[in-house]
Parts: C-alpha cells; sequence; structure tokens
C-alpha cells in the first residue's frame, strides 16, 4: 500500500490511437512529453475501458487518478507539448501495410537521441513529430510495416 517506486520514466513522442489507458504511472515523478492523443473516442463512455480516448493514469495507493491531456498538462506538467489529434489508422496484416492520415496540431519536440531516425531510416532533424515516422500526413498514406524489409 505505499505505491509506486517506479521514478524518472520517460513516456516520448508516442501516438495513443484508441487506448483507454495511454500512459500508467506508479506517481507523479515521471515524464510524459510530445505525444500524440486520439481526439475523437467514439462511443465509449466509460474511461476506464481499454478503447477510447487516451488517458494517463497515476495508480498509485488509492483510487487511481485519470487524467485527460488537459488535466495532466495544468497539474503535473506532463505533456506540455502533447496534442489531441483526429486520426485514422488502418493495419492490413495480411499484407503489413498501414494507412493513416492526421489533421489537427500535432506537436514538435525536440529530437531525443533514441529518436534520430524514423522507422524507415529517415534521419530526424532537431525537432520530430510524434510516432514512428516523421511525417503525419493529412490525407491517408500508405507505409510498408513489414520489418522484415529493415
Amino acid at each position: 500500500m505505499r505505491g509506486g517506486t517506479t521514478r524518472r520514466n520517460k513516456v516520448l513522442n508516442n501516438i495513443f490511437y484508441r487506448c483507454g489507458k495511454a500512459i500508467d504511472f506508479s506517481n507523479p515523478d515521471n515524464t510524459a512529453e510530445g505525444n500524440l492523443y486520439l481526439k475523437d473516442w467514439g462511443e465509449v463512455t466509460d474511461e476506464s475501458k481499454r478503447v477510447g480516448r487516451g488517458l494517463n493514469w497515476i495508480s498509485g495507493p488509492g483510487t487511481p487518478l485519470l487524467l485527460d491531456l488537459e488535466a495532466g498538462q495544468k497539474f503535473f506538467g506532463f505533456d506540455k507539448h502533447g496534442a489531441y489529434a483526429n486520426m485514422s489508422i488502418d493495419v492490413d496484416l495480411d499484407a503489413l501495410t498501414m494507412t493513416w492520415s492526421f489533421s489537427g496540431a500535432t506537436p514538435e519536440v525536440s529530437t531525443e537521441r533514441h529518436f534520430q531516425r524514423d522507422f524507415l531510416g529517415q534521419a530526424a532533424g532537431e525537432v520530430r513529430k510524434p510516432g514512428p515516422l516523421l511525417r503525419l500526413s493529412d490525407s491517408p498514406t500508405k507505409v510498408d510495416i513489414d520489418p522484415r524489409l529493415r
């Protein structure tokens, strides 16, 4: 009942799509920055479900705190450069392709040393968008995600 002991974890440059629990910290001594969350969580009305709007949880002892982006920014300083966006992501597991598109403001944050290249091997500059690819298209874009081709 003493709460989580995990400290100084960083959750950086992710895209959270249709997940109710995007980030689950055991206490507020952690960092989230530059993440992108789905704006529309559809028919889901129960925030504890594993689909829908990405909420960040602090699940220490007692009742967990379920934070939307604005609450996390205001009260804990999480994701100061994070954002909501409308997005569509469709993965074809047979063809190993992903088709995605985004609309809305997407954050750009400093490129950390672990994010110098994207999934396709393209070099990042000093700032980059969240997620596995450097470019987030506003029109449906198909991407080959077969890891055997890398």
